[in-house]
């Protein structure tokens, strides 16, 4: 898999009292990063986007975040997606961030592909385990 990377410039708001940014900014980086990852790959097709109306869609069963360093306001920020492998359902997306060099964040998403008719699981079509692999 090709890597994926985005540019997230932090905000002073995002900020915590000890002038880190705070753990739930962070988390939605990672949303941020997984969603471009999926909207780049599932640009049309079953799967694409998170569409309800398309009858089929993504629901998050999953999130891991490892703080391995701090991260701070006034630097860019490089969010990575790793690896992304299809299960049956789901898919399991591992990112990491770095910030001036330094790793400070990694984890991981699990998407599961629902039936957003009967709220249960759907096999990921095979247009979509191409497009994401």
């Amino acid at each position: 898999m090709q890597d994926f990377t985005i540019t997230i410039s932090p905000r002073l708001y995002e900020t915590d009292a000890m002038g880190h940014i705070n753990n739930a900014s962070i988390a939605a980086w990672f949303e941020v990063l997984r969603v471009r990852f999926m909207e780049e790959r599932l640009a049309s097709g079953p799967g694409a986007g998170f569409d309800p109306a398309a009858g089929v869609g993504w629901i998050l069963a999953a999130v891991h975040i490892d703080y391995k360093g701090e991260t701070f306001y006034g630097s860019d920020v490089t969010g990575r997606v790793i690896d992304a492998a299809v299960g049956n359902t789901s898919v399991k997306i591992t990112g990491e961030m770095e910030q001036d060099g330094r790793q400070t964040i990694s984890g991981y998403a699990v998407l599961v592909f629902i039936d957003m008719e009967t709220r249960r699981p759907v096999r990921v079509p095979d247009t979509v385990r191409d497009a994401i692999g």
